[in-house]
């Protein structure tokens, strides 16, 4: 029997607008992780291809594969393991472990596996796994049981958290189900050459509820009568001992649960901490740094009391952020300074008990000699930060702008140099707003003087780290009409 959970915590909207569909997941008040179909869409990890060899190259000890979606994907030795020897134009049967980022093709694997509600099906591995948040040992040799009675010669099993208190003949159900599957698979392998699509992950829908569906879910919240009807079909499918409420909303549900509101912490960089303090999260090509400080917090009789305090609060939140922001690679957290070991080891064990609520794998290398602390995080798609908003074309992403003086000064030298053609009588210049306080009415005036021609200044420019001018010569000036006499006009 599956467990019974009167606290559960949990909420999942899912909302349609137009073609788009979006799910947030909420824990209590806290927004815990979020999600875009239309800008997921383009995600094939998990996804099984027949693939072609295109190259082997050695000193990267790695292949490259085309698999059919326009660019080849990067296969690394050492993902390979175990399968046949890799050879220019093999055909192969590989998994994307990793979408493609930026300039990088997907990331793939010959290590197989298919994923189900409560299981994850591994053809070509004799292990059996089980998840380390199923903490009863009861439970986990009755897991073992069923999958020595079940799996057949070089086969193995992984069971998620989800297979906790499952009866025997649904995970049995459920397995045969995954090797039917994968029966389907290496058969349309054998009688196909070319580099094609084999298996697909399910529907965005359906994959959200698989993967995120749990026994802390109390309801699910929907805002159209196809998604309802989506999400019950979903959840039928589900074998387990518990039905959540699904809530049907009129309107925008990302509206009616505020989960717009909760959405502006992803555009900051800096994030308050209950207690006062706050953390600072930069991310860089090679790595994220979060910055740890105590601000206002005074809580503790010392100072190292606060500290420790106040870095606690903040591991908690860093591991919430880097979920719900989708964060990966490496992570190097520098807490405020603690002198004993006992408090790091505090910190470590906190960070380790956050993560177990993260399904993305993460390892915790510990502090440094410099007292930083080291850790990555894996994850198979771009944070969600590339996906919500993409770095300013004025600033580059770096934050920093030239000043209104270095802009000035490049101004004068561009005057400077036009007003060398004596032909030349005067220029127009349009700066942003912020040189105002350079290019005042007083300083304008100066400025003719010294370049000894007619200078006017706008302050319409739109972009503050640059200028335009408009040069005028002397015979672009409309000519003055004579008046006529009257004895000329006779």
């Amino acid at each position: 029997m599956a467990r019974i959970q009167n606290n559960r915590t949990q909420t999942i909207v899912f909302s349609r607008i137009e073609d788009e569909v979006r799910i947030a997941s909420l824990d209590g008040d806290q927004l815990e992780e979020i999600f875009f179909e239309d800008m997921d869409s383009e995600s094939v990890t998990g996804n099984i291809y027949l693939g072609k060899v295109e190259n082997v190259v050695p000193s990267l000890e790695a292949a490259f594969v085309n698999i059919g979606i326009g660019r080849n994907a990067f296969l690394r030795f050492k993902d390979a393991s175990g399968q046949p020897k890799l050879e220019k134009n093999n055909k192969v049967l590989v998994q994307v472990s990793k979408d493609p980022i930026g300039s990088k093709g997907p990331q793939i694997t010959l290590k197989v596996s298919i994923p189900g509600r409560s299981l994850v099906y591994t053809p070509f591995s004799k292990h059996i796994g089980i998840s380390k948040k199923i903490t009863d040992q009861q439970e986990r040799q009755r897991l073992t049981a069923v999958a020595k009675s079940t799996l057949e010669n070089k086969e193995g099993v992984i069971f998620r958290t989800a297979a906790f208190g499952v009866g025997d003949e649904t995970i049995k159900e459920e397995l045969e189900s995954l090797r039917t599957n994968w029966n389907q698979i290496c058969e349309t392998f054998r009688r196909s050459r070319k580099p094609k699509i084999l298996y697909e992950e399910p529907s965005f829908v359906e994959y959200i509820l698989r993967e995120r569906l749990t026994e802390n879910t109390k309801e699910i919240v929907v805002d159209s009568e196809e998604l309802w009807h989506d999400v019950v079909a979903g959840i039928s499918k589900f074998k387990s001992g518990f039905k959540p409420v699904v809530r049907y909303v009129e309107g925008d549900a990302f509206a009616s649960e505020e989960v717009y509101e909760k959405m502006k912490i992803l555009y900051t960089r800096m994030v308050s901490l209950p207690g006062g303090g706050n953390i600072y999260i930069d991310r860089t090509e090679a790595m994220t740094v979060i910055d740890v400080n105590s601000a206002s917090n005074v809580s503790g009789n010392d100072v190292s009391e606060t500290s420790l305090n106040t870095n606690l609060e903040a591991a908690s939140e860093i591991a919430r952020q880097l979920k719900l922001r989708n964060i990966g690679g490496i992570v190097v957290i520098d807490f405020i300074d603690m002198k004993s070991d006992e408090d790091r080891q505090k910190i470590i064990s906190s960070l380790t008990g956050e993560f177990k609520k993260d399904k993305a794998r993460t390892m915790i290398m510990g502090f440094t000699r410099l007292g930083l602390l080291e850790m990555t995080r894996k994850r198979s798609s771009a944070a969600i930060g590339s996906k919500l908003y993409s770095s300013c074309p004025i600033c580059k992403g770096t934050g920093r702008i030239e000043s209104p003086r270095a802009v000035y000064q490049r101004l004068l030298k561009d005057l400077a140099r036009g007003f060398e053609d004596e032909t030349i009588s005067s220029a127009t210049v349009q700066v942003y707003q912020n040189m105002s306080g350079i290019l005042t009415p007083e300083n304008q005036k100066n400025l003719a003087k010294s370049l000894k021609r007619e200078v006017s200044v706008g302050f319409t420019w739109p972009i503050p780290t640059s200028y335009e001018i408009k040069f005028a010569k002397k015979q672009d000036k409309p000519k003055r009409t004579r008046r006529k006499t009257k004895k000329e006009s006779s």
